[in-house]
């Protein structure tokens, strides 16, 4: 699979480098083959599950049973879910992937969700899910998996994205490894405090300054009431805590 490359003005395959006759053959039957079954597939998960998380799950089981029958290396997966898009899907997904982008790939991410435990997988919308796939550095540590099943209530949306971001903030320069799982989830537990605290402090404000020009600057004043938080606790030597997300609000907002 790894040498086709792109279609040519006309339609036809563009092979990459000198391929024997037999070469071109076993790809083009593995082509279609694909533009068989992922249409059909993709059909029926959709009949039974809708747009929900588990189509998107069990579209990544029927993948990851593909790259077992066709043999496709690791290496070689990047290119394998760039030919089901551009050769064999018939669905229209808008979202921009990017061009050198490996976890913005949309089968990519269906393949890496059907790798976790269910129980883990319901605790998420698609779109939370598609938020920490986004962001390779938010799941390196596999242990996030862990502590995604261990939530006891869904994770509302807005309270997720500012997880994700929060994370990803903290993150430049952390090596979690050193971390055992209790002092991981205390860490993942108070940056998620900390956008709670945002959402609800925020929406305080705006109720109370309705016409205050700040509130359009949500996103600025979201990511320097992080920053704030992760300085005040390097400066205090404490964990992040009420007192810290109460006066990095106040900081926030001047």
């Amino acid at each position: 699979m790894g040498h086709i490359v792109a279609l040519d003005a006309e339609g036809h395959l563009i092979y990459e480098g000198l391929l024997s006759s037999q070469e071109k053959a076993t790809i083009d039957e593995i082509l279609n083959a694909l533009q068989t079954e992922i249409p059909q597939i993709e059909s029926d998960l959709e009949s039974v599950y809708g747009k929900s998380v588990w189509y998107k799950y069990n579209l990544g089981l029927f993948l990851g049973e593909l790259l077992e029958k066709y043999d496709i290396s690791i290496a070689e997966r990047r290119r394998f879910w760039d030919e089901i898009k551009t050769f064999a899907t018939k669905e229209d997904r808008k979202r921009d992937e990017g061009t050198n982008s490996v976890h913005r790939s949309f089968y990519q991410q269906c393949f890496i969700l059907s790798q976790q435990d269910k129980e883990v997988v319901e605790k998420l919308t698609w779109r939370q899910w598609q938020d920490l796939l986004d962001r390779v550095s938010n799941r390196e540590d596999k242990r996030i998996f862990e502590w995604i099943r261990n939530k006891s209530e869904k994770i509302r949306e807005d309270d997720w994205r500012e997880f994700e971001k929060g994370l990803h903030l903290y993150l430049k320069s952390k090596d979690t490894s050193v971390f055992s799982d209790q002092e991981l989830f205390e860490i993942y537990n108070s940056i998620y405090a900390m956008g709670v605290y945002w959402r609800i402090a925020f929406a305080q404000f705006s109720k109370d300054f309705p016409k205050s020009a700040k509130i359009k600057t949500k996103a600025r004043r979201s990511k320097k009431y992080q920053e704030t938080c992760f300085k005040l606790k390097k400066e205090l030597k404490r964990p992040l805590d009420d007192g810290i997300f109460e006066k990095s609000f106040e900081l926030a907002m001047v």
